[in-house]
């Protein structure tokens, strides 16, 4: 294992700011977002209960890569696994193991039974990890005006 979580703090902020305003990264999260309304909502994600925002470091150089986070799904009967990595970052391998790490917290700490993930459907890079991750397409719907994929998965 490369990386290691560690709870969101402010102190990560200066160096996740680029997920909020790189292009690239929110190509599928609605557009880049003003940086002030992100962060007030990283907040109120700290402060949450119920919601578990973890920054993704890489453990030979504490290197914020990205972000992993556990918060009620939209339907609240269900947790949901969200992830976002610096463009520098992206295809290696850094969110697959931050997502596997999140899955045992999940077990271990929360004793959850499964888990869900909502990517929308053009997004085809987290859909592949998700397959490779093995979930499961539990259904399709249109949200924030595109078409979403609802993954599934047994833990």
């Amino acid at each position: 294992m490369r990386i290691i979580l560690t709870p969101l703090s402010e102190n990560d902020f200066q160096e996740l700011t680029p997920l909020i305003t790189n292009e690239e990264v929110r190509k599928y999260l609605g557009g880049v977002r003003p940086v002030e309304d992100t962060l007030n909502g990283w907040r109120d994600c700290i402060k949450a209960e119920n919601v578990y925002p973890f920054t993704i470091r890489l453990k030979n150089s504490n290197a914020a890569v990205g972000l992993v986070i556990l918060a009620p799904h939209h339907n609240p009967e269900d947790m949901e696994v969200s992830f976002l990595l610096l463009p520098n970052q992206q295809g290696q391998g850094y969110a697959k193991e931050a997502v596997e790490v999140l899955h045992s917290f999940c077990k271990q700490e929360l004793r959850l039974t499964h888990v869900v993930s909502e990517t929308q459907t053009a997004n085809t890079r987290s859909r592949r990890l998700l397959e490779k991750l093995g979930y499961k397409i539990k259904t399709e719907t249109e949200r924030f005006g595109e078409k979403q994929t609802i993954y599934h998965l047994e833990i």
